[in-house]
This record gives C-alpha cells, sequence and structure tokens, in this order.
C-alpha cells in the first residue's frame, strides 16, 4: 500500500469498468492463484492482519504451504491489474471487489483461502467476513506482527530496491501514517503470529491452532 494519488481520468475508467466485470475478471484471474490441486481438508478463510513490512506475503506463503491453502494478496493483484497504480478510492474498492470474487471462487471450489492485506480497520475484512458465514465456512483473524527495526529494515531494502517477489509499494511514512491510525481489533478472538527468528515454530503453531479450532466445527 501506498499514499494515495488523485485518480485521473483514466483511472477512474478504468476502475469502474473492472468493478463492472469483477466476477468475470476474477474468473481469468484464478489461474494465477497459488492454490492446491485438490482442496486439503475442509474449506476454511483466514483473514491475515498487519502493518506494512511485517512480512505478511512472506508469512502467508508459508502457512498456505502448511495448511494446504490458497494464497490470495491484494497487492500481487493491484501489480497484475494496474501499469501505474494510484491507489484512490476508486481503485481500492475494484481490487478488493476481485479479492471477493476470488474468495468466492475458491471456497466454491472447496479450497482453504488465506487473504494476505493489512486489514486493520474492520470494514476492510467486512465483506470477505460475510463471503465465510454465506459459504457456512470457519473464518479465522491472523495478526501478524515483527519488532520494529526488522520492520523499517525491510521497508527501506524496499526503497533501495525491491525484491521480484515484492508487489507493495508502501514505505517508512505509510508504515508510519497507519499505526498512527491504529488496529480495530476483531469482534471475535484472533491469533497472533511474530515474524521473527523463531518463524517455523510460529508457523506450525498457528497452523495447529487454526486446525484445532476448524476440527469437529459443522
Amino acid at each position: 500500500m501506498t499514499r494515495p494519488r488523485p485518480s485521473s481520468g483514466a483511472v477512474r475508467s478504468q476502475t469502474r469498468a473492472l468493478a463492472e466485470r469483477a466476477a468475470d475478471v476474477a474468473r481469468g484471474l484464478r489461474a494465477a492463484i497459488p492454490a492446491p490441486e485438490t482442496p486439503a481438508g475442509r474449506p476454511a478463510l483466514i483473514l491475515l492482519m498487519g502493518l506494512p513490512g511485517v512480512g505478511k506475503s512472506h508469512v502467508a506463503g508459508l502457512l498456505a504451504s502448511r495448511l494446504g491453502a490458497a494464497h490470495v494478496a491484494s497487492d500481487h493483484l493491484r501489480a497484475q491489474l494496474f501499469v501505474a497504480a494510484s491507489y484512490a478510492q476508486e481503485e481500492n474498492a475494484a481490487v478488493f471487489l476481485l479479492v471477493d470474487g476470488l474468495v468466492e471462487t475458491l471456497l466454491g471450489e472447496g479450497h482453504r483461502v488465506i487473504v494476505d492485506a493489512t486489514h486493520l480497520r474492520a470494514f476492510q475484512r467486512a465483506s470477505a467476513a460475510d463471503i465465510a458465514r454465506r459459504h457456512g465456512v470457519p473464518l479465522a483473524f491472523v495478526l501478524v506482527s515483527a519488532d520494529e527495526p526488522d520492520v523499517l529494515a525491510r521497508l527501506d531494502a524496499r526503497a533501495a530496491g525491491r525484491a521480484p517477489h515484492d508487489r507493495s509499494d508502501a514505505d517508512r511514512a505509510v508504515y508510519a501514517m497507519m499505526r498512527e491510525r491504529g488496529f480495530e481489533e476483531p469482534e471475535g478472538p484472533y491469533l497472533e503470529l511474530h515474524n521473527g527468528p523463531d518463524l517455523a515454530t510460529e508457523i506450525e503453531r498457528v497452523a495447529r491452532e487454526l486446525e484445532a479450532s476448524w476440527h469437529g466445527v459443522s
């Protein structure tokens, strides 16, 4: 995520067109979503939450591998759709319509799904949570954190030269802004996962807690 810039007429037209065809576009993007060939266990939806720079995408990939889940990343979708992202309100809305469309498709296929986005505010999580309830699948929230020196080092490394797999434009200013804005906790329980030296242990712990919470849920 980066600071919003004024949306040009061309960007507004593109975002309107995407919004109008969100379901079709989501189906077209389905093949690019990392997912197991066959669903692993019962379907479920996991929403990652966390500030820029904490390593959500790396964590999401590891957790998806451990759980046999599909990995839907908002930054990756935005990079596929917009050559020069504006992060304007209309663009954000279009991106998350596509996220929701992919979640609908993947849950309908029987997959577990991890959505990788900041999700720090309640309204950012509401539509995906509604999809989980509509499909009757378990919904879990996982807050990813990291020590601030590690976060700032990641952001500085991104500014110096972004890695090929890194699709985020977040910088120190965005991190500071979002940290100041704060985190709205989900109404129900959520798990916390610390991205640090014991990340493998943390991934296993959270995966086991998620699987235990799904056991026997009808």
